[in-house]
């Protein structure tokens, strides 16, 4: 999973001459040209990719773009864990050192698990990260990736 958020990080910093301007401008257009490099990004991996721009929130610095507040959706009709139990992934969830975690609801598996910059949320779809995207939460990812959605580099690209 890292290597889909860094291929993100990367294209995006590629292609920012695409976007900065109107990102300084806050036009929606820059949020449409975001989310169209994200979408393609996701394309490569076969996910669906999407930059979060919650109302109330401070707006990010142009070079920090992806890096808080993403959707990351593997397959959005799945509601259970396929490989591993909901168990399993609270488990490797605790590399993160969550606060606590809340059940997902909804009539699906999963969770939220709060951490200190923000909360994830785990589900057998995909995760929402709102929080920082830290060497912890890309570890998390990678395992969450490989393990209870079957995708790696190798096969994804």
């Amino acid at each position: 999973m890292s290597w889909i958020v860094k291929d993100l990080w990367d294209t995006l910093g590629k292609r920012r001459r695409e976007f900065e301007s109107l990102w300084q401008d806050r036009t929606l257009r820059a949020f449409e040209t975001i989310n169209w490099i994200a979408n393609e990004v996701g394309e490569r991996w076969g996910v669906l990719i999407q930059i979060n721009f919650p109302p109330g929130q401070e707006r990010p610095d142009v070079a920090r773009l992806g890096h808080r507040n993403l959707s990351i959706l593997v397959d959005k009709n799945r509601k259970k864990f396929e490989s591993v139990t909901e168990d399993e992934v609270k488990q490797a969830a605790q590399r993160m050192n969550p606060l606590s975690f809340d059940p997902a609801r909804f009539g699906h598996e999963g969770f939220r698990a709060k951490i200190a910059s923000g909360r994830i949320d785990c589900l057998p779809s995909g995760v929402h990260l709102w929080c920082d995207i830290t060497p912890e939460v890309l570890d998390f990812l990678d395992w969450i990736f490989e393990n209870g959605y079957g995708l790696n580099p190798e096969s994804s690209a």
